[in-house]
């Protein structure tokens, strides 16, 4: 019982940010070793059943740590590699799920399969993103979200702006606003992600390294929002106003439908994908309508449509990646966005073609080790810097 109680007290200290960096590095460590590890299972599960839960949910480094040792578990028993399609890791399903199977599985794996002297280095972790934003207003006032406490965070001629408990920014507009018009801006930083409810009840989700800019008026006047970067969109339905999303190189018109654009700056083609209603695309070649199932690539001299794997194109938004013979140069493009690192490319491009699922709750060092192991790229971390050659 004594035993139980310091690592709970421990535990708890930890989550509230009261350990200094040393006792911190040792507690991880501690995780890591497999130590009580049905005692690790039934805390954890105390947190996420208590009021702790947000917290724990809002530590990545732990459940790096822990997710890591699952996955290397899962690896050891069915290691399948594959010179053109690489399968990878299983995402796990949910959070509260993946720490009761890795607090069981963190014993086998240390015990049974490391090597001699084996252990995962605390210090090489690069934790993945998390939760977080700047809300700009109109007056120039910048918010950080990830800073701003539970309720009414802003308020501007009878328009209120809401962070929930959940995380999200929801706007309530007042009557006597029915004529204000201001121009807000949402921005994700690398390893940020974000959920905005906008004054229309639309709801977009905010992949990282981008920004949306809408009016508060967006319930009254025209529907139209600018967007850098990527992001999930529910729209409310209003057949008599139609929802318009701007990007670099296109338009997308829609009425009320479920859809995904990628338009950052560095891909050389803007995205979109439908998944339920119907949305029209304009380019600066013409336009098309796509149906569920469809997506638009669009450049500076032609739109084309295909039928996709909807999952695949979402798949971000529900904290995995997914590939499907995708090369390097991609790849590391979304690791770079979501761990914040700078890739750099040595010598001779890898050729190699991945595909298969990856949670993003890993640390990179795991993600880039299972890339690795096809023997066609090679990794150094130095820093917030990886280094990638054939």
């Amino acid at each position: 019982m004594e035993n139980i109680n310091k690592i709970r007290a421990t535990l708890s200290r930890y989550i509230n940010n009261e350990l200094d960096e040393d006792e911190a590095r040792v507690f991880l460590e501690y995780i890591q070793s497999g130590s009580d590890q049905d005692i690790v299972m039934l805390l954890i599960e105390e947190c996420l059943n208590g009021a702790q839960n947000e917290q724990l949910l809002d530590k990545p480094e732990l459940l790096a740590l822990l997710n890591q040792s699952f996955t290397r578990i899962t690896n050891s028993i069915d290691v399948k590699r594959k010179k053109v399609a690489i399968r990878l890791w299983p995402a796990i399903a949910g959070i509260a799920a993946a720490l009761a199977l890795v607090a069981i599985g963190i014993y086998f794996f240390n015990h049974k399969n490391a090597g001699p002297g084996e252990r995962f280095d605390v210090a090489q972790i690069v934790i993945p993103g998390k939760v977080g934003a700047t809300l700009t207003l109109a007056n120039g006032r910048k918010i950080r979200l990830s800073e701003a406490g539970d309720g009414e965070i802003a308020k501007e001629e009878g328009i209120s702006v809401i962070k929930t408990s959940e995380g999200e920014l929801v706007y309530e507009i007042s009557n006597k606003a029915a004529g204000v018009n201001k121009e807000n801006t949402l921005t994700t930083a690398k390893g940020e992600t974000y959920v905005l409810i906008l004054p229309d009840r639309s709801k977009v989700w905010m992949n990282a390294a981008s920004s949306l800019t809408y009016s508060t008026n967006l319930n009254k006047g025209i529907r139209q929002v600018k967007l850098q970067g990527e992001a999930y969109f529910e729209i409310s339905e209003d057949k008599t106003r139609p929802f318009i999303v701007e990007t670099r190189k296109q338009k997308v018109q829609v009425l009320g439908t479920h859809f995904n654009v990628n338009a950052y700056s560095d891909e050389d083609k803007v995205t979109t994908t439908l998944l339920k209603g119907s949305v029209k695309v304009s380019g600066n070649s013409g336009e098309e309508i796509l149906k569920p199932g469809d997506q638009s690539l669009v450049t500076e001299n032609s739109i084309s449509i295909s039928k996709v794997d909807t999952e695949r194109a979402v798949a971000w938004k529900n904290n995995k990646f997914l590939f499907e013979n995708d090369d390097i140069r991609y790849i590391m493009r979304m690791i770079g966005r979501w761990y914040d690192v700078d890739v750099i490319y040595t010598g001779e491009m890898p050729t190699e073609k991945f595909g298969g699922g990856v949670s993003r709750f890993d640390n990179v060092l795991q993600v880039l080790k299972i890339l690795e192991s096809t023997g066609g790229v090679h990794f150094k971390i130095e820093g917030r810097k990886i280094f990638v050659s054939k």
